[in-house]
């Protein structure tokens, strides 16, 4: 046989078949459907992967704003809370405030305590002369002022006594 020449066989190429360009487009054509196939399904797994993380971002966003909601209640609350308990605490010390301005202190108490005490020595010194006075003499209007004397010296011993428990009551 000559080169180029094939017998019936097809045997002059070496090989026993050749495939025809049918046959070549036929296995490209199933080759295409399976290829198309798999990226279809490759496409399908992609878009619902997207679609899931789509749905946790959502959800996820959701619940952060349900937090932040809750939180910024929480703080409300907290905030509403600490201004009722600052109101209490400042009524608290204008009660404190008030009681201290109308106490008397205990060095102007003192102080006054002893000149009332002084007052009173002073008036049994006088009702004690008073009597030495009115033993001696012998009258009758003697011991009317004497007596008057002693009238006038109960009457400010009580006027005294009643100052102190007016100081004591405020």
């Amino acid at each position: 046989m000559a080169p180029g020449e094939s017998n019936a066989a097809g045997e002059g190429n070496g090989r026993t078949h050749e495939p025809s360009l049918r046959e070549l487009t036929a296995d490209l054509d199933g080759v295409r459907a399976v290829f198309d196939e798999k990226v279809d399904r490759v496409r399908e797994v992609a878009d619902e992967r997207d679609r899931r993380y789509e749905e946790r971002f959502r959800a996820m966003d959701e619940k952060t704003s349900l937090a932040l909601t809750a939180s910024e209640k929480a703080v409300t609350k907290a905030e509403t809370a600490t201004e009722k308990r600052f109101d209490a605490v400042n009524e608290f010390r204008g009660t404190l405030s008030d009681q201290a301005a109308n106490l008397l202190p205990r060095g102007e108490a003192n102080a006054r305590f002893d000149a009332y005490d002084g007052k009173v020595e002073e008036i049994k010194k006088e009702i004690a002369i008073l009597r030495d006075t009115g033993s001696r003499s012998e009258g009758g209007i003697a011991g009317v002022k004497g007596s008057w004397i002693v009238v006038t010296v109960v009457i400010g011993l009580i006027i005294a006594f009643l100052e102190v428990l007016a100081l004591i009551r405020k």
